[in-house]
């Protein structure tokens, strides 16, 4: 008997392979980011306002590329878990900048690793060409499908 995963990886071997990837790809980081009270994209987060502290909502926005709802949700979680702190701009109180508080400083490093160690790991037994034009083949699949 055939199972419907066969089925997928016969028909489309390259997007059963890119989601598998990605699946374990996805799944390593979220245990990582959760070893230091993350859930995964506020990694993301994490960096942008560790390099522009005083930051709005919709610079993030703009910078990060997600959706304003998405952000807006995940900063109000990373506020009630410490890891952000929003304040009013002093020249202008309708804005409102955020910055991270010692916390969210505190796993800047831990992030940055993450991401290598986790990219070290995705390309173990790969040449440096290979992850050359892996990289180049990935980022065509994404143009492609967009």
């Amino acid at each position: 008997m055939t199972t419907g995963r066969e089925i997928a990886a016969g028909t489309g071997p390259v997007g059963y392979a890119l989601a598998g990837a990605t699946r374990a790809h996805r799944a390593e980081m979220q245990r990582r980011m959760a070893e230091h009270g993350l859930h995964l994209g506020q990694e993301l987060l994490i960096v942008d306002l560790h390099q522009h502290p005083g930051t709005t909502q919709a610079e993030l926005v703009q910078r990060i590329g997600m959706e304003q709802p998405t952000i807006a949700k995940a900063i109000t979680r990373m506020e009630r878990t410490g890891f952000v702190e929003r304040a009013a701009d002093p020249g202008d109180r309708r804005v409102i900048r955020l910055r991270l508080t010692e916390q969210g400083e505190a796993v800047v490093e831990a992030v940055v690793t993450a991401w290598a160690e986790v990219e070290g790991s995705a390309v173990t037994g790969l040449t440096p060409a290979d992850v050359d034009q892996l990289t180049r083949l990935l980022n065509l699949v994404r143009d492609n499908l967009a």
